[in-house]
């Protein structure tokens, strides 16, 4: 164990642990250094984190130079361009004792928010979390850093405020520990909660995700897909590297073996066998569903920016406006159907997806998701069959759909619909039945009178069996599903 009450202030105030004094050729080294980053946010990024790093680092080796302390160093030193590319932080070991460097340029920080990738990546995790304000644009050009305090891991996770927006752990600055005597007390206390592992990659899932972070034109790809997939790419210390490679344009896009994800070429072989897309089939019926569409016209929306034409909300409003979820739904939908490939709208339904507890939204999001960006790890599927169900006097037409949503590497969402056709409602008496490979029934349900839907919810691994029969009295219909 070393002493850490040897850390007393220098220059500081009763607001923060220690202030330090920035040199002006460190501020011009870092600029120039941070130039070799794909876009100006990760510049900034990088140079902001490089700025704090140097003073701290010698000032800490000052405070211990006569000291037989361990040794301290910077967790991947030669990796750190990778990381500032993508993540705000800087991780610091002193023996065995891990702490992240959190820079912040903006005044009087009220909440210190740590990015998700230093709390629950379980190789990246840390000890103490520091956040550091940097000002940067000083009076008579004097710049400086003034560490705020310190939380723990575990006052992350247990403490901390999870914002999903942009995936960090907030926790108010007057929460923060302010003495470096408390943190000499806690050296080698277990200081980390549990953190789950990560889902594992496969090698073309990650040659997928390759692809679809490469772009620099995205500036937060941190964002774009679900934050397990994103963590156990970012935790490969060779793909990351190959990331910021291709975002820089020092290497090629490699080809991706699979072009599409898993389920839209599931899609497409069921669509050979005689399904439909949803839109396909409302096209050729020139019906809308009630429970997924509703009436647009005359309202004059678009997608764009709102900025060009006022009063008229746009479809990324709507997709934002957490109070009308039935706007939201709709929105989701539509930007499904603007030019493949359109970044803006593919981030903000991967935001969606992620964030919004709304299950009808998450859905909609992923099969809009699939038919902007097929590649994308994260898209979805839909597709439907219509059935006719003879019976002696009457026939009924019902449209079956199924909804698939990848979760993790190797689990599917599986969501099943019966619905009406001729009428507002179901035939009375009509049951969805759901059997496994062993030909036995693990779910069923059957229509009463002004039953409008028969639904069910369930999850798969890759390569499941699982059959879906309608019946209505002695007519049934069987069909064949292997995920």
């Amino acid at each position: 164990m070393f002493d850490l009450t040897k850390l007393q202030p220098v220059d500081s105030n009763d607001s923060c642990l220690v202030r330090l004094t920035i040199d002006q050729a460190d501020i011009e080294t870092a600029w120039h250094e941070a130039q070799e980053h794909s876009n100006p946010l990760s510049r900034y990024n990088a140079y902001l984190n490089s700025v704090c790093l140097k003073p701290f680092l010698n000032w800490i080796s000052e405070v211990w130079a006569d000291e037989d302390l361990p040794q301290i160093s910077v967790w991947q030193r030669q990796d750190l361009a990778s990381i500032w590319e993508v993540v705000n932080g800087t991780a610091i070991e002193i023996g065995e004792t891990r702490l992240v460097l959190i820079p912040s340029d903006e005044g009087d920080l009220e909440e210190f928010c740590v990015p998700q990738e230093w709390v629950d990546i379980p190789n990246w995790t840390a000890d103490y979390y520091l956040p550091v304000q940097m000002n940067l644009d000083g009076d008579d050009g004097e710049c400086w850093m003034e560490v705020l305090g310190f939380a723990t891991h575990r006052q992350l996770k247990n403490e901390g405020r999870y914002n999903a927006t942009d995936r960090t752990y907030v926790l108010p600055t007057q929460e923060l520990t302010k003495s470096f005597v408390v943190m000499d007390i806690t050296l080698g206390l277990n200081l980390q909660a549990e953190v789950s592992p990560l889902p594992s990659l496969s090698e073309v899932e990650s040659t997928q995700l390759l692809h679809t972070l490469g772009n620099s034109a995205v500036y937060s790809p941190r964002l774009l897909v679900p934050f397990g997939e994103w963590a156990s790419f970012l935790a490969n210390d060779e793909c990351r590297q190959q990331l910021y490679n291709l975002r820089l344009g020092i290497i090629q896009e490699p080809v991706v073996v699979e072009s599409q994800s898993r389920l839209v070429e599931w899609a497409k072989t069921y669509i050979q066998a005689g399904w439909e897309t949803i839109d396909d089939i409302i096209e050729r019926l020139g019906l809308l569903d009630s429970g997924l569409m509703y009436a647009m016209e005359g309202e004059g929306y678009r997608y764009g920016d709102s900025s060009s034409q006022k009063g008229i909300p746009t479809l990324l409003d709507l997709l934002r406006d957490r109070r009308h979820k039935s706007n939201q739904l709709r929105a989701a939908e539509l930007l499904g159907c603007v030019e493949p490939g359109n970044q803006e709208a593919i981030s903000a339904l991967t935001h969606l997806r992620e964030t919004t507890e709304n299950d009808a939204l998450k859905r909609q999001a992923a099969v809009s998701l699939g038919k902007l960006d097929p590649k994308n790890a994260a898209a979805g599927v839909r597709i439907g069959k219509m059935i006719e169900l003879k019976m002696e006097l009457d026939s009924d037409r019902v449209v079956l759909e199924i909804t698939l949503l990848p979760e993790g590497s190797d689990k599917t969402n599986i969501f099943l619909r019966v619905l009406p056709v001729r009428s507002k409602t179901l035939a009375p008496n009509l049951e969805l039945i759901i059997l496994d490979e062993d030909g036995e029934v693990f779910w069923q349900e059957k229509a009463h009178h002004f039953t409008n839907r028969l639904m069910y919810e369930f999850r798969g691994a890759i390569g499941d069996f699982f059959q879906v029969k309608l019946a209505c009295g002695e007519v049934s219909i069987t069909e064949d599903f292997t995920i």
